[in-house]
C-alpha cells in the first residue's frame, strides 16, 4: 500500500470498527483508533508499520498518531479489506460496541490495555491481578465490575 493511501486505509478501519466518521481533530476519535489498530496488529492484520508503547491511555503508536493527522485522499477508490481483516473488524465492532457504563472510548481503552498490560508487562500475572494493575495505573478506568467484563471481553477478542 503506498503511503499516500494510508490515512484512507486508518479511516477506513476506524469507520468499519466504530460506524462513524474518523474526526482527526477529536480527541476520543485519536484514542479509538489507536485501539482499534492495535488489535488488528494483535491479531496479525497490519495497518502500517506501527510500535506500540504503554502511555497515558494505554497502547499507542507514535507513528500511528502521526499518520492519522494527514488528509484522506479523495481521488482513490475506497479501501478494499480482505476477508481476515473484514471478520476482526466485525468482532471489534461487537466489542466495542458493548454495553458498559464506560463510553466508547474508556470501553476500547479498557479492553487494549488488559491486553497490552497481559502481553507485554505482566505476562505471569491472573486475570485478577491484570485487572488490578489496570486500575493501578489508569486513574479514568477503576469501575471494577466493567474490568471484569472487559477481561470477559477481550478473551473473546483474542486469546491470551
Amino acid at each position: 500500500m503506498s503511503r499516500i493511501s494510508q490515512p484512507n486505509l486508518l479511516y477506513a478501519v476506524f469507520s468499519n470498527v466504530y460506524g462513524i466518521d474518523f474526526q482527526a481533530d477529536n480527541l476520543e476519535h485519536r484514542i479509538m483508533l489507536q485501539k482499534a489498530v492495535f488489535f488488528m496488529r494483535e491479531q496479525g492484520v497490519s495497518c502500517g508499520d506501527y510500535e506500540f508503547v504503554w502511555d497515558q491511555f494505554g497502547p499507542f503508536s507514535a507513528e500511528l498518531s502521526d499518520d492519522m493527522k494527514m488528509e484522506v485522499d479523495e481521488s482513490l477508490p475506497p479501501v478494499e479489506f480482505n476477508q481476515e481483516a473484514i471478520a476482526i473488524m466485525d468482532c471489534l465492532r461487537k466489542a466495542f460496541s458493548f454495553e458498559s457504563t464506560y463510553s466508547v472510548r474508556y470501553w476500547a481503552e479498557a479492553i487494549a490495555s488488559l491486553l497490552y498490560l497481559k502481553r507485554y508487562i505482566y505476562p505471569s500475572y491472573t486475570d485478577d491481578e491484570i485487572i488490578d494493575a489496570l486500575e493501578v495505573r489508569k486513574t479514568g478506568l477503576r469501575e471494577h465490575e466493567e474490568n471484569i467484563k472487559a477481561m470477559k471481553t477481550l478473551k473473546g477478542i483474542i486469546a491470551i
